[in-house]
């Protein structure tokens, strides 16, 4: 909710539309491919935990991903961009990348939280209209993409992370 808020505060404001051209994936910031990269490894991941019949797990990992990688290190790694005044091809991959991001987890957890997500859904959508259908439970289930997966990536933002947390809780201590 808090993500999305900030998503759509900053892009009503620059008048996101996702009306623009697609910036590549290779165009965009190495924070970008990371959480991208991550979403898709969150995908396959979902995918799994539903097929197993594992409901509790799946929620899981959506949980996890939107507020430890997505709210609490995309957005905030992140916010400058969102803030900067002229609006240019960075300021828009970074508005592309979220949407994403925010349109997957809908997805992802639409079988779990199904009013909230559809109204996800239908918000993110009533701008944008790149989505065919009027609900979510109409649309379908997110497929990971392994193009745009880059293990090598998600472990070194790992590491950064971990570090970054015990730093953080050693400053804490002392």
């Amino acid at each position: 909710y808090n993500t999305y808020n900030f998503f759509a505060l900053y892009a009503n404001l620059d008048g996101f539309n996702y009306s623009g051209e697609e910036i590549p994936l290779s165009k965009r910031t190495e924070s970008d491919r990371w959480v991208i990269s991550k979403l898709n490894s969150v995908i396959e991941k979902v995918d799994t935990a539903y097929a197993d019949y594992e409901p509790t797990r799946a929620a899981r990992l959506i949980q996890d991903f939107t507020t430890d990688d997505l709210s609490n290190w995309y957005v905030r790694l992140n916010r400058k961009r969102f803030w900067k005044g002229e609006y240019n091809e960075d300021k828009r991959a970074a508005y592309q990348t979220l949407y994403t991001c925010l349109l997957t987890v809908a997805k992802l957890g639409s079988s779990i939280a199904p009013f909230y997500m559809d109204r996800l859904y239908c918000d993110l959508n009533a701008i944008s209209q790149k989505e065919p259908c009027d609900s979510i439970h109409l649309s379908d289930f997110p497929v990971k993409d392994d193009d745009l997966m880059d293990e090598n990536l998600e472990a070194k933002m790992d590491l950064a992370q971990r570090v970054s947390s015990l730093v953080h809780s050693l400053r804490k201590k002392e």
